[in-house]
């Protein structure tokens, strides 16, 4: 049987998007900066408007530099005028200019459209996937790096393509330059600290957001280090910091948005609903992707909150929220479609790739599960979960002949390493491949040895997703034992949508058959 992937404990650990893709959701301070380092520019650009001259570009430029109001038409056309006028521009005003432009990078290319290409079908799905496209990609930012050495920005988008190719040593080095580079930058820490997540590197994420000084005042570092901390089980001390700002009134309520989320999660956590709800309902005001999935996951934690997708069609990228909010519904095709989209948002992650081959199978399209499965291998090809659903995709296609690869990655596995819930599921699947390769009795054993620890770790939903497969295989064989197990099959009741659904394709199957 296939594997679902969720999170147990999901916590507010920053989002890795290209840096123009970033800019676009506002989340690098286009319009949401601290209050109290506000400078009103507005009179220097009317200024700028009306008279176009070296000594208004050089007020412009450097109150936008210290207000950190970097992405305005005015100044990108006062750097412009500056350098255009390089005889009239003093030393430090270029000096200024440059490292502006090292900071917001305008002229970075977005090297990753093709990440960005809405799919209307899975084989354009598998083209994105192509290696020598993705590597041409790669060459090209590598390039830009050389050209452009001491631009953070470069650095991390770098890193974040090495990261996605799996070369995780390379994008290391180029993380560590990028910091280096610019350790007080918003989207520089904020992709570091995903990074180091990714790669089981928490305590250099605690490292780099402690050293830097963006951190004591910035709501959305401060909130990276609060998840940080709680993923290696220790107390940040930002968090009396981040419940001074929240309640403050210094930041918009998009600021405060992941801050809000994670102090609210602690809350509920201790069992003080009555603090957490005043703080989901801030980050609710303008959230993001990454608070609104947080708020989905947390209803379903809690069946005092409730998640509705209509509520939050105004949220940019909210793939992985919809995506488990029409799986609960049974909206298994949207949740598909979804999870196509949030990895195209987060191509490194293998969380939507194993959801979306669980429900690819679901749906019956085996060749859609495969190619997700092949994907999330390029990634790791020792993942368990993807070994798992491309080998139940592969059986019930009929594709035995291409199983043996899989299972040899799968036997160099310690298979004594898996959680409960993975052993389950790998009996399963090996049970579903050997009775499909006549191998009756080790097929067997292997489906009943599932369905047993599934009742002793007394996990309903993979005890009920073996009958299911187990079931439909008996029959199929027309094997003695098919009716014990068709009554344990009728008895299985279930909320979930998945489980119903499943059920019902096999009474079909049954039926079918039994017509004929």
């Amino acid at each position: 049987m296939t594997n679902i992937y969720e999170l147990k404990n999901r916590l507010l650990v920053p989002n890795w998007r290209d840096f123009k893709r970033t800019t676009k959701l506002g989340e690098l301070g286009l319009h949401n900066e601290i209050r109290s380092l506000e400078i009103d520019n507005s009179k220097i650009k009317l200024d700028w408007n009306n008279s176009k001259n070296i000594g208004v570009a050089a007020d412009l430029i450097n109150n936008s530099f210290i207000s950190n109001d970097l992405f305005s038409k005015e100044l990108d056309e006062a750097i412009k005028y500056a350098e255009l006028n390089s005889n009239d521009t003093s030393t430090s005003l270029i000096s200024l200019i440059a490292k502006i432009k090292s900071e917001i990078n305008p002229k970075n290319e977005d090297s990753n459209k093709i990440l960005e290409k809405n799919i209307d079908s899975i084989n354009e799905f598998n083209s994105l996937i192509n290696d020598n496209l993705f590597n041409k990609i790669i060459s090209k930012t590598k390039n830009l790096t050389k050209n452009q050495i001491h631009n953070s920005i470069n650095w991390i988008e770098l890193a974040r393509l090495y990261t996605i190719k799996n070369q995780i040593e390379k994008a290391n080095k180029c993380v560590i330059i990028a910091l280096n580079l610019s350790p007080n930058n918003r989207f520089v820490l904020r992709s570091a600290v995903r990074f180091f997540i990714h790669t089981y590197q928490e305590e250099k994420a605690i490292y780099y957001l402690k050293k830097s000084e963006a951190t004591k005042e910035d709501p959305w570092l401060i909130s990276a280090h609060i998840a940080t901390s709680k993923i290696i089980g220790r107390y940040s001390p930002f968090i009396k910091v981040g419940e001074k700002i929240v309640s403050s009134s210094k930041f918009s309520d998009f600021d405060i948005t992941e801050l809000s989320s994670s102090l609210a999660t602690l809350e509920l956590e201790h069992g003080s609903f009555k603090k957490s709800k005043p703080l989901l309902d801030l980050s609710l005001r303008n959230p993001n992707d990454n608070s609104l999935a947080q708020f989905e996951w947390l209803s379903k934690k809690d069946n005092r909150l409730r998640f509705d997708s209509d509520f939050f069609k105004q949220v940019k990228n909210p793939f992985e929220a919809f995506a488990y909010e029409n799986f609960e519904k049974g909206n298994f095709h949207e949740s598909f479609y979804n999870c196509i989209n949030w990895y195209l948002d987060f191509p490194y992650s293998k969380r939507p790739l194993v959801f979306g081959s669980y429900i690819a199978s679901i749906l019956e399209d085996y060749n859609a599960s495969i190619i997700m499965c092949l994907a999330g291998l390029r990634l790791n090809n020792f993942e368990i979960s993807f070994l798992n659903n491309i080998i139940y995709a592969l059986c019930l296609s009929n594709q035995i002949d291409q199983v043996p690869k899989y299972l040899d990655l799968i036997n160099k596995n310690v298979l004594s390493d898996l959680n409960n819930e993975e052993k389950i599921t790998i009996q399963a699947t090996l049970g579903l491949y050997y009775l499909r390769k006549k191998e009756v009795e080790n097929g067997k054993d292997l489906y009943k040895a599932s369905i047993d620890n599934a009742k002793k770790l007394n996990n309903q939903y993979y005890y009920n997703l073996a009958v299911i497969n187990f079931t439909r295989e008996l029959f199929l064989l027309k094997d003695p034992e098919y009716n014990l197990y068709k009554s344990y099959f009728e008895n299985i009741k279930s909320k979930d949508d998945d489980i119903i659904f499943l059920k019902n394709n096999v009474e079909k199957i049954i039926n079918k058959k039994t017509l004929s």
